[in-house]
């Protein structure tokens, strides 16, 4: 098991998700190896929660209402410094890969997440 000593800890992350239950269980893991979480619950609120405070990381829903995953992606990326942030998806259905790649995701990350995918996706930062 990993222990919060062994990842970076305090870095700030942003959780894109509009399921309640799937922002307890991912803020929870992250905040176990010590990541401070900011929730948004669609693209729309992450853009200005990340316009905020320039999250260095960012885990993304990637079908959401209002603003899905895919198109917040393409809007942060296009953003000064947008470019800079590590984005991961997150999905149920593997067969979005393809699509959350193709919006400018880095990985994307099959639901529900393990403690040790998220503390993974930690140590690649």
């Amino acid at each position: 098991m990993t222990s919060p000593s062994d990842l970076p800890g305090g870095q700030r992350v942003l959780l894109v998700e509009d399921d309640r239950v799937q922002q307890l269980l991912v803020s929870t893991h992250l905040e176990r190896l010590g990541c401070v979480v900011d929730i948004a619950e669609d693209g729309e609120e992450g853009l200005a929660l990340w316009a905020e405070h320039r999250h260095g990381l960012v885990v993304t829903d990637c079908r959401m209402p209002r603003m899905d995953g895919y198109a917040f992606v393409r809007a942060l990326r296009a953003l000064p410094d947008g470019a800079a942030v590590r984005v991961v998806g997150m999905s149920a259905d593997v067969d979005d890969r393809a699509k959350a790649l193709e919006a400018g995701m880095e990985a994307l990350l099959e639901k529900p997440l393990s403690s040790e995918s998220v503390a993974q996706l930690l140590r690649r930062g």
